[in-house]
C-alpha cells in the first residue's frame, strides 16, 4: 500500500494545486496524509480535488480550527485525526502529528507501536527507520523557508519513502 504525505502547505495555492495534480497521477496511491499547517479554510478546500481520501491534523499555525474542522468534515473523503494521532489502515498503524517536539516524535517511532510516524513543522525532509518504524517528514509543500516544495510517497510494505520535489 502506498500513501502520499504532505505538510506545511501554508496557503500556497499554486503549490497545493500542483501537489494535488501530482498525487492524482499516482495510480497505486490509496491515501494522502497532511501533517498540519494548512492555515486557511479556503486552502483546505483545494485538497478536496484529490481522488484519494486525505487525513489531516492541525499544526501550530492553523488558527481558525473551528472553521477548518467544519470545512474538513463537509467532505466525505477528508478525515481530521486531531486531537488523536493514530490512523489504522488494515494491518498498518500510522501516527500523524505536526511534531513541534522532535524528541516526542522520535519516542513514538522508538516505541514500536507504529509502522510509520508522519510529522511536519520543521520544514525539513526526514526519512529514516527507527526500530522498524519509518519516520517521515516530507519537508514543506509551501517552499517558503527552503525554497523547495516537497512531498513524500511512502510504501507501507517496504517502509520506505520517496521524496518528490515539485
Amino acid at each position: 500500500m502506498k500513501i502520499g504525505v504532505l505538510s506545511d502547505s501554508h496557503d500556497n495555492l499554486p503549490l497545493i494545486r500542483k501537489a494535488v495534480s501530482r498525487l492524482n497521477l499516482e495510480e497505486e496511491l490509496e491515501y494522502v496524509f497532511h501533517a498540519g499547517d494548512i492555515i486557511s479554510p479556503f486552502a483546505a478546500k483545494e485538497f478536496f480535488n484529490l481522488r484519494q481520501t486525505i487525513f489531516f491534523t492541525f499544526g501550530n499555525n492553523d488558527g481558525e480550527r473551528i472553521m477548518l474542522k467544519d470545512i474538513l468534515s463537509s467532505n466525505s473523503k477528508s478525515k481530521l485525526v486531531w486531537p488523536k494521532v493514530t490512523v489504522e489502515l488494515g494491518k498498518y498503524r500510522i501516527a500523524l502529528l505536526h511534531g513541534e517536539d522532535e524528541s516526542a516524535v522520535e519516542a513514538l517511532a522508538k516505541s514500536g507501536v507504529y509502522d510509520v510516524v508522519i510529522y511536519g513543522h520543521w520544514h525539513k525532509v526526514v526519512s529514516k527507520l527507527i526500530n522498524n518504524t519509518l519516520l517521515v517528514n516530507p519537508g514543506e509543500l509551501c517552499g517558503y523557508l527552503t525554497g523547495k516544495s516537497t512531498l513524500a510517497i511512502v510504501d507501507l510494505e517496504t517502509k520506505s519513502a520517496s521524496i518528490i520535489e515539485l
